[in-house]
């Protein structure tokens, strides 16, 4: 009921205004998953034209505590959703994944409480790799790409997989003290530049809203779950150009190919280009993910749990009415 009092309110007063009532009280940030998200742990880290990721934008619009750290940033460049990194090289340790952080933090054992926010930004990894043509990173002997389900699984087969990863790590947070999590989906990975075969776009663009879709219905018992469909995101800056700003939309150009490197431009060159390098975000594009996550948690609507089909309800009324019948019977 507080749910649909609070939908009337944002679609009376305004999307610019929801942030007067927020439902969702967020004490300290905790943040999982890949190289979107790492600040601290990579060498490379962060990885975009400016000095942080999109996170402490985020904890300031929603007045949460976080600082860029490996205290509260347990996020590593080539994550994927299990246990491992999508490049197994000589000097990055396998167990990077999405499962491996988790697991560190439960080790850390740092205190939770209902009001901490966990933040997951997890899946680009599985995607690439999966449909990447060579079992090596351009080839090179001691990159080898770790590809979850072997060489092009079925669509809906590897999101499953990926969501499923994605669910266990939630339950793992809510059992260690957290009472929300955010979760940003891929955006197209089709729209950027990791791919090595003329088909590789569009089996990345069926991955990335497949596992979308997963997500945006990702409930799990205990923990208020909310998902920021970041697919939805960059098409929408992509179709608001020029007037939002953005002039610079895909991967070529994108900020740091070309004869200039962005960082070598003004801010307000810096500021109209979507993508930092082949698949990473710019500044600007990060401060559009930053608003548009906490307006997800201002709209204060988590994922809701699928409600069985109205043949399930039959059933279930079915054996409730058989067990009265048989207790009458039986009294």
């Amino acid at each position: 009921m507080k749910s649909i009092a609070l939908a009337a309110v944002v679609a009376l007063i305004g999307v610019g205004s929801v942030a007067q009532v927020r439902a969702t009280a967020i004490d300290e940030i905790y943040a999982f998953g890949d190289s979107l998200n790492d600040c601290c742990i990579n060498p490379a880290a962060p990885f975009t034209n400016g000095p942080d990721t999109w996170l402490p934008l985020f904890s300031n619009l929603i007045g949460a505590g976080y600082v860029e750290s490996a205290a509260y940033n347990y996020a590593i460049g080539g994550a994927q959703s299990g246990e491992t990194n999508a490049i197994v090289a000589a000097d990055t340790p396998i167990m990077t994944g999405l499962q491996a952080q988790v697991a560190r933090f439960k080790g850390d054992a740092p205190v939770i409480g209902s009001d901490d926010l966990a933040v997951i930004w997890v899946g680009t990894n599985d995607i690439w790799a999966s449909s990447y043509d060579q079992n090596q990173l351009f080839g090179l002997p001691g990159f080898d790409i770790n590809k979850p389900l072997g060489n092009d699984p079925a669509v809906d087969v590897l999101a499953a997989y990926i969501s499923g990863n994605i669910h266990m790590s939630i339950e793992h947070l809510r059992d260690s003290g957290f009472g929300q999590v955010l979760v940003l989906t891929p955006y197209d990975i089709g729209d950027s530049a990791l791919f090595d075969n003329a088909g590789g776009p569009a089996q990345n663009t069926a991955y990335s809203e497949a596992l979308r879709d997963h997500l945006l219905t990702l409930y799990t018992t205990g923990i208020d779950t909310y998902v920021l469909d970041m697919v939805a995101l960059i098409r929408d800056l992509q179709a608001g150009s020029p007037d939002n700003g953005f002039t610079q939309l895909g991967t070529d150009p994108s900020c740091s190919f070309g004869a200039v490197v962005c960082e070598d431009l003004p801010q307000a060159e810096q500021d109209q280009f979507i993508y930092y390098d082949f698949v990473h975000l710019t500044t600007a594009t990060n401060a559009e993910v930053s608003e548009a996550a906490a307006g997800v948690l201002d709209a204060g609507i988590p994922v809701a749990p699928v409600p069985l089909p109205a043949t399930g309800l039959l059933v279930l009324a079915g054996i409730g009415a058989l067990g009265v019948r048989r207790r009458a019977g039986t009294s």
